[in-house]
């Protein structure tokens, strides 16, 4: 069952339905804020939410008699492309400018936002805005958004319900929609008022710790450099507790992946699960349970005493596929954070870098001799010129593979077979060779050396510096210049 997506050829779609809430963010901009000129972005032309949230506009300005026409609304993209192209239509004066505009959802209205505020247009007092969905908080977006929250809850009930009835041919009541209110925030020129209560307040200060703990941790370094499919195992074993309120985590690689791993590793029918772990510390080692991935649901729910919920995600490096993983947060009605997400991209690298190291280290001298390409040799040593001679510029495997016209895996390997070092190692080094150069012989702020090398940030530029070399840049520098008086 998909939620809020489109028509599928095979799945079922339950799509909410919500213009009632949406004309209470029309009404409030009339009776709370008194504006009659109101505008309607809205979303894709011909989407169910578009079309419905549109309908619900027309209604409240007919009702209260306020003129509107073809020029008062337009349709949207659900994204940030087509506010960005409705403010610029209002900058230019190719549309009159509104008192308010009323989006579709809550992207759009922080895009609007950004371009107007950018063009000098103040939000609220010059134009007064709204949202819709609550997707966006305080911490997402310049201006706190007026909007109406989505109901997930009611979305997801109806989709069960749905569900239930193509299962087993009966009908089921429909829950009622639970009471919800107008999310007040600044956009729309009203002072918000806080409604959260202590319990959460508490758990926004967990998710805020955990998210920081999360990403000034060095969990990607260590997956990187797990030398063995037990180390990296263990290893995501004792880290996964950076996913808050986890209940159950667990790993199934598929056959194919786990041979190029563990070569030694006696043959399943199509996966097995490698991993599995809970709070309380248990954990288990590579099962020799064999399995079909179409298996795993039943799997995973054979032996459930309540009910709970298993989030699946693809384990895949673009079009090479390892298993799946799958989290569970047991009785807690929780969905995972953005964080998790990453760490599931981690968790790809780690095992996209482990099957490399496998490969190579299966390797002996003779077939890496007989691999060698002359051509391919001297095309890397010119392109390793390039990087040495320009680093600040962004080399990436991806271009480097259309310029040689070999796969991803081979130039990687077939590099580090020639050079000793892999291609992110070496442009690492080449950065910093120059940064030191450049640290020693001009007087450019570090900022300026980081982004002359190639660097996006200056925290990135720091941290790298230092890994390699044991110190920071601006004491490179110190010392650099004492030396230089000395002599």
């Amino acid at each position: 069952m998909l939620l809020d997506a489109g028509e599928h050829p095979f799945f079922e779609n339950a799509v909410s339905h919500d213009p009632e809430a949406f004309e209470l963010l029309v009404e409030h901009m009339i009776q709370v804020h008194g504006h009659k000129k109101i505008y309607c972005l809205t979303g894709i032309k011909g989407s169910a939410q578009a079309e419905d949230r549109l309908e619900a506009y027309f209604h409240v300005m007919q009702r209260h008699g306020l003129y509107y026409d073809d020029s008062y609304y337009a349709y949207g993209d659900f994204w940030r492309n087509a506010p960005v192209q409705f403010a610029q239509h209002l900058i230019c004066g190719e549309l009159a400018m509104p008192e308010a505009v009323v989006c579709a959802n809550d992207i759009m209205a922080d895009a609007l936002i950004a371009a107007l505020e950018k063009a000098g247009i103040r939000i609220p007092q010059d134009l007064a805005v709204t949202g819709f969905d609550g997707y966006l908080d305080e911490a997402q977006s310049d201006v706190s958004l007026t909007s109406f929250p989505k109901s997930c809850y009611q979305l997801g009930a109806d989709a069960f319900r749905r569900l239930y009835s193509i299962i087993t041919g009966r009908n089921c009541r429909r829950i009622p929609t639970k009471h919800r209110r107008i999310q007040i925030g600044n956009s729309c020129g009203c002072v918000p008022v806080q409604q959260q209560t202590e319990k959460s307040r508490r758990e926004n200060r967990l998710l805020a710790n955990y998210k920081e703990w999360f990403y000034h941790s060095e969990v990607l370094f260590e997956l990187m450099h797990s030398k063995s499919l037990h180390d990296l195992l263990f290893l995501i074993a004792n880290r996964v507790y950076l996913v808050c309120h986890w209940n159950q985590f667990r790993i199934f690689l598929t056959d194919s992946d786990l041979q190029k791993m563990l070569p030694h590793q006696p043959a399943h029918s199509e996966c097995c699960e490698v991993l599995w772990c809970d709070r309380a510390g248990k954990s288990s080692g590579i099962s020799q349970r064999q399995m079909k991935q179409t298996d795993l649901i039943a799997y995973l729910t054979q032996n459930a005493d309540h009910p709970s919920a298993y989030f699946l995600s693809l384990l895949h490096m673009d079009e090479r596929q390892f298993g799946y993983a799958a989290l569970s947060f047991g009785r807690l009605p929780c969905c995972y954070q953005a964080e998790y997400c990453t760490f599931i991209s981690y968790l790809c690298l780690a095992f996209e870098q482990l099957t490399e190291k496998t490969k190579l280290r299966s390797q002996n001298t003779g077939r890496a001799k007989e691999e060698e390409n002359t051509q391919l040799y001297r095309l890397l040593v010119q392109i390793r010129t390039e990087m040495q001679q320009h680093p600040e510029n962004d080399w990436s495997v991806a271009e480097l593979c259309r310029r040689t016209h070999v796969s991803r895996s081979y130039l990687q390997r077939m590099y580090k077979s020639y050079f000793a070092k892999s291609i992110f190692e070496e442009l690492i080094d080449f950065r910093l060779q120059k940064a030191m150069t450049l640290l020693h012989s001009t007087s450019r702020t570090i900022s300026q050396i980081a982004e002359d090398c190639g660097y996006a940030s200056y925290a990135h530029f720091a941290k790298q510096f230092k890994a390699q070399k044991g110190i920071t840049p601006s004491a490179y520098r110190m010392q650099a210049d004492a030396l230089h008086s000395d002599s």
